[in-house]
């Protein structure tokens, strides 16, 4: 015998003894709760591939297989260990200090794992992962030259930023044929972030002047972004259509030109000249940094040392030396920086004081 029971003062019994209202939000609830599970499983199952897949890439990290080149090929045993201690640090640099090349060599390897986390960031580039990974342990390798280990500050800490700046500028010389100065090229992404979120804000394209006065003080690094170089042009190929005449002539003039113009000893005397407008503490740290009458150039550290004093106070001095020679020799027009650039070959335009490798050039006489 089937009871009957009513849970509510008006519907139509069910045959299953359920009242019809009743029947129907169980239904209705079982349902959801079975897509609900559906839902749940499909979840599962990507949530255990992507595992799987996880646990994979980490294997080969681990091992360093070569299956997941390039970074396998860079991970060796001690690049599994994990990343050496505060104390670790400081004894393997102590080691370092006495000339311990294993010390070294331990370092880099227990970092590589950094490096690889960085580079993986930038992966999606045009430029092949081996590369990226080669150029971020030579940041690696520039940070641990630098690192003063004395200060309390993590290496990897440290070293973050090496590694990264090395492979954006690896990034940014290999995006075209024109080689365009670090600075630039971080200042175009930064434009075109600017321009995308004025399109967004203003509802349509913005102007050259509104990106400006977005960019605020970068605005002078705006001017350099729009007339960088953007195409690359063969020395082979004809300047003019009615000239026979090729880049790669005008450039062999301007050799033998910059030949001549380092030759005549006239840089030296110039230079001579205006190391008369420092004072002697900035001459005699000039002469002791770049190897101005001496055998050898020394280090910052190296010079705080012997005259006692701040290696800050030493790079203070350094700066402003560097400054007064280069403001000294545009005053008098003694030299045309333009040539120096082109005898040199570095990036000197636009600088306010000259690197060591001009100095070494232009300075090999003086005393």
């Amino acid at each position: 015998m089937i009871i009957l029971r009513m849970d509510c003062h008006s519907g139509v019994n069910h045959p299953s003894g359920y009242p019809r209202i009743r029947w129907l939000r169980e239904k209705s609830h079982w349902r959801q709760l079975w897509q609900k599970t559906q839902i749940l499983m499909i979840l599962v199952k990507h949530h255990v591939v992507l595992l799987i897949v996880m646990v994979s890439v980490q294997g080969k990290l681990t091992n360093g297989s070569n299956d997941l080149d390039p970074i396998g090929r860079f991970i060796s045993d001690r690049s599994r260990m994990a990343p050496p201690t505060k104390e670790e640090c400081d004894r393997l640099f102590e080691q370092m200090a006495q000339g311990s090349e294993e010390a070294r060599k331990e370092l880099i390897e227990r970092h590589v794992r950094l490096v690889a986390s960085i580079a993986l960031k930038f992966r999606l580039s045009n430029v092949d992962m081996e590369d990226i990974m080669a150029e971020g342990i030579q940041g690696l390798v520039v940070a641990m030259d630098k690192f003063d280990h004395t200060r309390g500050i993590k290496l990897s800490t440290y070293a973050a930023w090496w590694i990264r700046q090395r492979i954006q500028r690896l990034i940014g010389k290999m995006s075209g044929a024109v080689a365009v100065p670090h600075d630039v090229s971080q200042g175009k992404r930064k434009e075109s972030l600017v321009r995308t979120q004025l399109q967004v804000e203003l509802g349509r394209l913005p102007t050259d002047e509104e990106v400006k006065i977005a960019l605020g003080s970068d605005r002078n690094l705006s001017n350099r972004v729009k007339h960088a170089p953007t195409s690359s042009l063969s020395i082979d190929e004809p300047l003019a259509e009615d000239s026979n005449q090729t880049l790669g002539d005008i450039l062999a003039e301007e050799v033998e030109h910059n030949q001549s113009y380092r030759e005549d000893g006239s840089l030296s005397d110039d230079v001579n000249v205006a190391l008369s407008f420092l004072d002697q503490r900035e001459k005699k740290v000039l002469a002791m940094r770049f190897g101005i009458g001496r055998s050898d150039s020394m280090k910052l550290d190296d010079i705080a040392e012997e005259l006692n004093v701040s290696g800050e106070r030493v790079r203070q001095l350094e700066s402003l030396g560097l400054r007064k020679l280069r403001a000294v020799l545009m005053q008098n027009g003694k030299i045309d920086f333009g040539k120096l650039d082109k005898l040199v070959g570095s990036e000197l335009r636009g600088k306010t004081k000259m690197s060591p490798l001009e100095l070494s050039l232009v300075l090999d006489s003086a005393a």
